[in-house]
């Protein structure tokens, strides 16, 4: 009965380390992408595009409220004279034919970003990150409490449950 109840823990302590590797995944992956984003912002190339299409995405919560995103697929030219296609979000309403100011760092042209203050990154970010983080917190406190539980019932499995026998009794008889 004890070692089903180790193997219990065991799996228990997996899945706990999946949700903190989950965590922390998702935790790298906002940072370089916010990272990224502020890089190109700050330093990349500034380029007039043109506006090629625009479409809009949205996304339905299950409280009712919907959340739209308009997206650009805008075309410009790089300080290399490459032509460069890249899809880009912006809170302003945009045609195609409309002239658009971007930015972009040379290694990645197709990754540019309109040229425009950001808005919520920061906050945004911060609250997924702390969200991660403790996601992460909690995943590695379930894996230390499921390996804890294996060990123990573990050890527990292992002793059969009887006493050990009494040293006999040698008498001697006058």
């Amino acid at each position: 009965m004890f070692a089903a109840g180790g193997a219990f823990g065991v799996v228990f302590g997996c899945v706990g380390l999946l949700f903190a590797g989950v965590g922390t995944g998702a935790l790298v992956w906002t940072v370089r992408t916010v990272s990224t984003y502020k890089r190109t912002l700050r330093e990349g190339l500034r380029a007039e595009a043109r506006c090629l299409e625009t479409y809009v995405t949205r996304h339905h919560h299950s409280d009712g409220y919907t959340h739209s995103r308009r997206h650009l697929v805008v075309g410009f030219r790089t300080a290399d004279g490459y032509d460069v296609r890249a899809k880009v979000s912006s809170r302003r309403p945009f045609v195609a034919g409309d002239n658009i100011p971007v930015r972009y760092l040379p290694q990645h042209p197709d990754r540019a970003v309109t040229d425009e203050a950001p808005t919520g990154v920061g906050v945004v970010s911060c609250l997924f990150g702390g969200v991660m983080v403790a996601l992460t917190c909690l995943g590695l406190f379930f894996a230390a409490m499921g390996f804890g539980a294996a060990l123990f019932l573990g050890a527990s499995a292992d002793d059969d449950g009887s006493a050990p026998l009494p040293a006999p009794r040698i008498s001697v008889r006058p």
